[in-house]
């Protein structure tokens, strides 16, 4: 009897995706745990980006945002410091900029997560940033929230309104 995998009418193209499958698992099987991890965002490209992390969850540290781009395959602080204006003038409009920062009043602040595509970003690197914000954001915990601020809206009003 065939097996239902792919959606084709044909019996012999089941039978083909069965065996398929079933490399692909002894394949993924076999695998050692560098080629696991080649699948993985590799600890070397968000180097960067946990010692940032760790300047704005620092109690001690003035630094209230860090921003990271993408450079080749590693994450790169494009800047840092404290303020809402001066995170937006940080935000580059030529590159997709990744964000951790802290906000809030004192004795309520909590860590968010912001992804800003300049708006001279092409159409394939705005698709790819959705896809790339995952390395970066999973090397800063504990953030209570991402947002994505528009870049038709980088002001100071509307990232407050994002981050309530």
């Amino acid at each position: 009897p065939c097996i239902y995998l792919s959606g084709t009418a044909s019996c012999h193209t089941r039978r083909i995706d069965r065996v398929l499958i079933a490399l692909m698992a002894e394949t993924y099987a076999r695998m050692d745990k560098s080629s696991a991890d080649g699948m993985k965002t590799a600890d070397a490209a968000v180097a960067a980006v946990v010692d940032g992390w760790a300047r704005v969850r620092d109690d001690s540290s003035s630094v209230e945002w860090v921003v990271y781009v993408l450079d080749g395959k590693t994450y790169k602080l494009a800047a840092e410091g404290s303020g809402r204006p001066e995170l937006l003038n940080a935000l580059d409009e030529a590159a997709v900029n990744f964000c951790g920062l802290l906000e809030g009043p004192p004795n309520a602040r909590k860590f968010y997560h912001l992804l800003y595509v300049g708006a001279d970003v092409g159409i394939i690197k705005r698709n790819k940033a959705q896809l790339q914000k995952a390395g970066v954001f999973n090397a800063m915990p504990g953030a209570a929230g991402e947002v994505q601020l528009p870049a038709d809206a980088k002001t100071p009003e509307r990232l407050a309104e994002l981050l309530v």
